[in-house]
């Protein structure tokens, strides 16, 4: 369990540096694409709640964040939505639906090696370790797009 405890720790660590890119950011811009190839903050902030709830939970996990358009990239670009909510409110719902997927974790603590009923062929620890590098990969698209719509952002 000691090594899926530092797992759960990285990606704590990795949604905090997610917030980071959330700092600043003007609510009209969080839904805005900076190219029509390149998904919004809003989507992005949506495909990682969407992977983290499934692995965790499944299907079904209740979250305005948690949409089946932000499975995959090729699901999405085609077909760009947005949702009346803000960088703030974004923010917030990207953290409650980590902490639920810890919690519920943490409820029900498995060892590394044990397979993961909601993500088929992984593993707890292959899961918690992808999760937070897929974390912190699409962060660094964030920091881009914010990057390209002209923002400043914090020195991270």
């Amino acid at each position: 369990m000691a090594k899926l405890d530092l797992l759960v720790k990285a990606l704590d660590t990795a949604i905090w540096e997610m917030g980071e890119g959330f700092q600043g950011l003007p609510d009209e811009d969080v839904w805005k694409r900076a190219s029509p190839r390149l998904l919004s903050v809003g989507e992005i902030a949506c495909h990682v709640c969407y992977w983290e709830s499934q692995s965790f939970f499944g299907e079904g996990f209740d979250s305005p964040l948690v949409n089946a358009a932000a499975r995959y990239y090729t699901t999405n670009v085609e077909a760009p939505f947005a949702l009346e909510i803000g960088a703030e409110a974004v923010y917030a719902e990207v953290k409650r639906v980590h902490e639920a997927c810890k919690m519920s974790f943490l409820a029900n603590p498995r060892d590394a090696d044990e397979p993961n009923e909601f993500r088929e062929g992984w593993s707890w620890g292959s899961a918690l370790e992808y999760q937070a590098f897929h974390v912190a990969y699409h962060t660094g698209q964030v920091f881009t797009v914010r990057h390209l719509l002209g923002h400043e952002t914090v020195d991270n």
